[in-house]
């Protein structure tokens, strides 16, 4: 790792979160007992401390001017609907019978939106109508609300027993109208089946009409069915003899198979398909709305917003777009502009509209008016309520609101008990609120009918192949604990007694006891993944759904399990007191408070990362904070997020008392709003307590986050002193120590003393003859940065160096003190005090090694001689044993050393002598061993 980029993100990388790659969920780990040597190779100058600043969003061209025919339908091609309608209207005042000029307009208008005219260009009575305007007039008048008509329309149409695309479409708004098991819709999905299997369909318009027969299947062969014929169609040249220009026709192939895409929650696929069409018209509105609408399904909301705003630039009317900003607004909290958008936007466009009722509803919940989600509710089933049903459960797990989703849903399979859809997101919730039987039963049934939905086929799998052979669940009073079987007695203990305490702090705190409770803990973060979202991408470690927690185990030191848990159980009393509808921000802001308070060493405080979005302009108002989580687009935004919500609810807490903010709890599940609830239950606006809290703030950022900062972690540009900068790292990447030296003290001397120039000199200087000169450079940087580890962990190694066990152990106790995400101080800690019979040290350092890495060997040893000293040899004789079960051969046959002194000590204590004997000479076998230690192994080496 390059230097300044460990300097710049010392205080700043997160603590909680796993990194992007971590070692493999095993249950043996190999350590660093030293602390890692920062790479002087390859040095740049210091990285930012937040996310970069989002791009100003794009902007479309204004349409050209066509002056010909081939121009026109040009521009209808490249994205210029505009142009091609001003000049396809006067061709067609000229040609009023040319019927591709006719078609074309009418695509023109429907492009920007202009429904009223396209259907005007349409106009039955113009001319001789054929079945392509009819199908293109019935498309226009579903997008106006109208499906009665349009089926009326399209049942003229099959009057023709050849017309196969009128077919498909009707039968398609048949299925939409939930009239899929009509007599009609049965016939016309034969009709195309059989026409398909004759060769019959031939065109890209016959074979989508034949997909569209496939999905209104249902089954288990629909999607494939259709995916095959689609391919097909994809693969035809562009027609040039149609009356719809070709790329139209291959556009509404590709759209049906996204939108196919998207049901399946194949996200990726979609959104490429989607690309084929934007790589010829990057303002193709249908194809960008499609892009959005996968961005939202991933909860990607900022990509989402951007992409339907891009969009509506071209059609302002577009529904689907219009769709994904409505709720984007409502997951981000701002109800007021999602219920406009849905209710003066879209259903003033579309009368009836699913996704508009869905946000509405959504809202009524939200606010927990009851009945406004029933007259909703009663609105959506006048016609087909599936729609409805399942896009409401969608934004109701976006918001959080379980078992609100359970209760929409329980209505969803009453209506369509054989839905495959409504099956799989009815069991994932019901696993969300830890109903397994429940929920593995309407999995099932939703696998008979339809084998590529990707979530229910990973979660089917997760506990065929993994859950149900490698689990076990564990009761302990109302609390059930699933972990891995294996080493379960090795881990199980400490997690009860973490949880067991946890409870009962919140308990006492909340006067709350939420029960039964259910954690469940897995090895592998793919299977945490999968068990928590249905697909094996979520970047987190723990996860809360009421009742009911998810996480990463301590099984590959990656993270503090005790912090998450007490962090999750957090969550399930904000959870249970504001009904799910407590914001996230406030969540978790309260979930880190709690954790601060029970270790202050778990604090997610970062002062330099805030420092540093502050310096840009990009940190979050108390006000925006909800969109920091929301919007976050990367892993240091999203802990600029949590960091942010950590100081605000501490701020919150410590001002106004915790009483106020278990009543704001409870107000949101009331319904009430964050605005609201400040002035009833703070005595203030919302706009009084942000100013408030952000001078609370910056006095605490100015304390924490002191001295000179380089160009780039400021936000401005260069000047002398980092010119000095630069060149004392040109020297050190050419082992120029001494010149490296020189310019650094330049540098502190003028006017460039800060937290970065001073551990870059601590750090040359380690590196030289002159080490010891280092520790005055990390005592000083200590100082400019008061909460970052790094400096005191390099304070240990010059300790470590000069042989001052104590000073090192001291200095190691107060590294432990301020950063509890960290095996190696633990585990190094743990072996000074072994060797110097420091029992208060032992158990501080030995509980930090157990938080993060229980079946470490080094850990296992260290409670090996816990239990030897409680007088339960038998227990550290097991535990001894375990620890050794990889030490005979392997990575670890030779060391690492401090294991090796203490695994040779717990042998000993655990009364196996021989095998003590052989690990401490290999101990002794280590030059750089601690006096203490080499005195311990030799005592132990030599003993008869």
């Amino acid at each position: 790792m390059r230097l300044l980029a460990v300097l710049a993100a010392a205080t700043a990388a997160c603590r909680t979160a796993p990194p992007s790659e971590g070692p493999p969920a095993t249950s043996d780990l190999s350590e660093r007992t030293a602390p890692p040597a920062i790479d002087l190779e390859g040095l740049e100058g210091p990285e930012d401390g937040d996310e970069p600043v989002a791009k100003q969003p794009a902007k479309r061209p204004e349409p050209a001017v066509v002056t010909d025919l081939p121009g026109a339908f040009a521009a209808l091609e490249k994205g210029n609907p505009e142009g091609a309608a001003s000049f396809l209207a006067g061709a067609l005042r000229q040609k009023p019978g040319d019927e591709r000029v006719r078609l074309a307009l009418a695509h023109a208008h429907l492009a920007t939106g202009a429904t009223d005219l396209a259907a005007a260009a349409l106009d039955l009575k113009a001319g001789q109508p054929g079945p392509v305007r009819m199908r293109l007039l019935a498309r226009v008048l579903e997008a106006r609300g109208d499906r009665s008509g349009a089926i009326a329309l399209l049942q003229k149409a099959v009057g023709d027993p050849a017309e196969l695309p009128a077919r498909g479409e009707l039968l398609s708004l048949l299925v939409a109208a939930g009239q899929d098991k009509d007599p009609k819709a049965v016939a016309l999905r034969e009709e195309l089946y059989d026409a398909y299997d004759a060769g019959k369909a031939k065109t890209v318009e016959q074979l989508v009409a034949v997909a569209r027969a496939a999905l209104a299947r249902g089954s288990t062969g629909a999607f494939h069915d259709a995916n095959m014929v689609l391919g097909e169609a994809e693969k035809l040249p562009l027609e040039t003899g149609s009356l719809e220009p070709g790329f139209i026709l291959r556009d509404r192939a590709l759209l049906l198979r996204g939108a196919m895409f998207r049901e399946k929650y194949a996200a990726s696929e979609a959104i490429e398909t989607y690309e084929l069409i934007l790589q010829r018209d990057a303002w193709h509105a249908e194809a960008l709305a499609g892009v959005a609408a996968a961005h939202l399904e991933g909860l990607r909301l900022a990509a989402a917003s951007e992409t339907a705003q891009r969009a509506l630039q071209v059609n302002p009317r577009q529904l689907d777009a219009l769709a994904v900003l409505a709720k984007v607004a409502l997951v981000e909290g701002r109800r007021d502009e999602a219920t406009a958008r849905a209710q003066g936007d879209m259903l003033a466009t579309s009368p009836g509209h699913p996704d508009a009722l869905a946000v509405l509803a959504g809202a009524a919940l939200a606010r927990d008016d009851a009945a406004a989600y029933a007259r909703l509710r009663d609105l959506a089933a006048g016609g087909n309520p599936l729609p409805f049903w399942l896009a409401l459960a969608d934004l109701l797990v976006s918001m959080h609101m379980y078992e609100q989703t359970h209760v929409v849903l329980e209505e969803a399979a009453k209506r369509a008990p054989d839905n495959a859809y409504v099956q799989s997101a009815l069991g994932l919730n019901l696993l969300r609120l830890g109903k397994e039987n429940e929920g593995r039963a309407a999995l099932k049934a939703a696998w008979k009918r339809d084998r590529f939905n990707e979530r229910t086929r990973n979660t089917l799998d997760l506990y065929d192949q993994r859950i149900d052979p490698l689990y076990t669940d564990i009761a302990d009073g109302d609390l059930s604990l699933r972990l891995l079987k294996e080493d379960q007695e090795y881990v199980s203990p400490d997690m009860l007694a973490i949880i067991a305490r946890a409870r009962a702090s919140l308990d006492k705190r909340y006067s709350l006891r939420p029960t039964p409770l259910r954690i469940e803990v897995f090895a592998d973060p793919s299977d945490f993944s999968v068990r928590t979202i249905g697909v094996p991408s979520l970047g987190a470690v723990g996860v809360c759904f009421g009742r009911l927690i998810t996480a990463v185990g301590p099984y590959s030191g990656t993270h503090n399990f005790h912090q998450v848990v007490w962090h999750e159980l957090a969550h399930v009393y904000a959870v249970q007191l504001s009904k799910g509808r407590v914001p996230r921000w406030f969540t978790e802001g309260l979930s880190e408070w709690e954790s601060e308070l029970a270790d202050p060493s778990w604090a997610r405080e970062s002062a330099e990362l805030l420092a540093a979005s502050r310096r840009k302009g990009t940190l979050r108002r108390l006000s925006e904070l909800e969109l920091a989580f929301l919007r976050a687009e990367s892993a240091q935004g999203m802990e600029v997020a949590y960091t942010t919500a950590a100081y605000a609810v501490r701020y919150l807490g410590e001002t106004y008392g915790l009483p106020r903010l278990i009543a704001m709890l409870k107000g949101y599940g009331e319904g009430a709003t964050t605005e609201a609830l400040m002035e009833k239950h703070l005595g203030k606006p919302l706009t009084v307590v942000e100013k408030e809290f952000e001078t609370w703030l910056f006095s605490q950022l100015d304390a924490k986050v002191k001295g000179w900062e380089p160009a780039k972690s400021r936000g401005d540009k260069p000047d002398e002193r980092d010119k000095l900068l630069t060149e004392a790292l040109g020297h050190a990447q050419k082992k120029d120590m001494t010149s490296a030296a020189r310019s650094l003290q330049q540098l502190i001397q003028g006017r460039g003393d800060g937290y970065v120039p001073r551990m870059t000199l601590g750090e040359v200087l380690l590196q030289g003859p002159s080490w010891k000169q280092a520790a005055e450079h990390y005592t000083k940087a200590r100082g400019f940065r008061p909460e970052s580890v790094e400096p005191i962990i390099r304070l240990a190694e010059v300790a470590r160096r000069d042989g001052d066990v104590a000073r090192e152990k001291t200095l190691l106790r107060e590294g432990l003190a301020i950063d509890g995400m960290s095996y190696d101080p633990a585990a190094r800690l743990l072996m000074l005090a072994a060797v110097t019979a420091d029992a208060p040290s032992r158990d501080y350092a030995l509980d930090r090694a157990a938080a993060i890495a229980p079946l470490h060997p080094l850990t296992l040893g260290g409670q090996a001689l816990r239990a030897a000293a409680a007088g339960d040899k038998p227990r550290a004789r097991s535990l001894s044993d375990r620890a050794l079960k990889h030490m005979e051969d392997g990575p670890l046959a030779k060391g690492p050393v401090d294991t090796l002194v203490v695994l040779a000590l717990a042998a000993e204590a655990a009364g196996d002598g021989a095998r003590a004997k052989i690990l401490a000479a290999r101990a002794t076998a280590e030059p750089k061993l601690p006096a203490p230690a080499k005195q311990a192994m030799e005592r132990v080496r030599t003993a008869k």
